[in-house]
């Protein structure tokens, strides 16, 4: 790692925000940032409705953003930018400073055995699945592998990532999951109760759990049904994501494990025709 990573902004001392963020923007090629509409364009550097889709935001949000406003700037939002614009670690960091005058918190990190038996083997298995974006897991959802589909798909999960935290706290996931109550957050809650009777000393699960009975107060609602989910197999849910320009998209996911590993799971989105009545 650079070293220089650890002070974050000493490169960027004096650069404001806005000059940032147009520098960042101009030094990409559009014709090679997945997800964006290229036919026809240059190199000439990314958009301002660009970098808006790629950090799942409105224009006018963004603009307000490289405008120097403040704002309450999300930290999924930061690093779903930060992701999209390709910023390095140092970078992610003045942008943080920039925006809200706080370094950015630390990832969230997975069980170290689960991230251990994630091996070469297990990724070239993702790497063979596409299009289908495919990742793993530990027991708890912290991801420590996922393919290039998943990466163009879901930017954020690019650093490690916790696709419940995304799926139940994240604002942004309420706009992108369609039927986000019923299809995802409902399903979502009964799967981590299910892992808790699985696996009840596992202090993963037990954060995540604290983490979304802490959040908005829909999740403590449907918390208190107590449902029980074991996997969304048999469902066909809709996503609405940047990477698919805003379209409907159905979706089955297929869920495997391991032989020998009780501590990973291997999840593939798989696109279906089949409407979402039928199931």
């Amino acid at each position: 790692m650079d070293s220089r990573e650890g002070r974050g902004d000493d490169r960027f001392r004096g650069e404001s925000l806005t000059e940032l963020l147009r520098s960042w923007r101009r030094r990409l090629d559009p014709r090679k940032v997945p997800g964006l509409e290229s036919t026809g364009r240059r190199g000439d550097g990314l958009s301002q409705r660009d970098a808006a889709h790629l950090g799942g935001v409105s224009e006018r949000w963004y603009r307000a953003l490289e405008a120097g406003k403040s704002a309450n700037y999300s930290v999924e939002f930061l690093d779903r930018l930060a992701i999209g614009l390709r910023l390095s670690g140092a970078e992610r960091h003045a942008l943080y400073l920039r925006a809200t005058g706080r370094p950015p918190t630390l990832l969230a990190a997975p069980e170290p055995d689960a991230a251990a038996e994630m091996d070469e083997q297990l990724q070239q298995f993702l790497d063979t699945q596409p299009p289908n974006p495919a990742y793993v897991s530990d027991v708890a959802w912290n991801i420590v592998g996922r393919n290039q589909p998943f990466r163009a798909w879901f930017p954020w999960a690019v650093r490690d990532g916790n696709l419940m935290r995304w799926i139940l706290l994240d604002p942004e996931a309420r706009d992108r999951l369609v039927n986000w109550r019923e299809d995802w957050a409902r399903p979502a809650l009964g799967q981590i109760r299910y892992a808790l009777s699985q696996y009840p000393k596992n202090e993963a699960l037990r954060r995540l759990e604290r983490d979304v009975l802490a959040g908005p107060r829909d999740m403590r609602e449907m918390w208190g049904r107590r449902e029980v989910y074991e996997h969304p197999e048999r469902d066909v849910r809709r996503l609405r994501l940047p990477y698919h320009a805003g379209r409907e998209v159905p979706v089955r996911t297929i869920d495997l494990a391991p032989a020998r590993s009780a501590r990973l799971r291997v999840v593939l989105f798989m696109e279906t025709r089949r409407d979402a009545s039928s199931r």
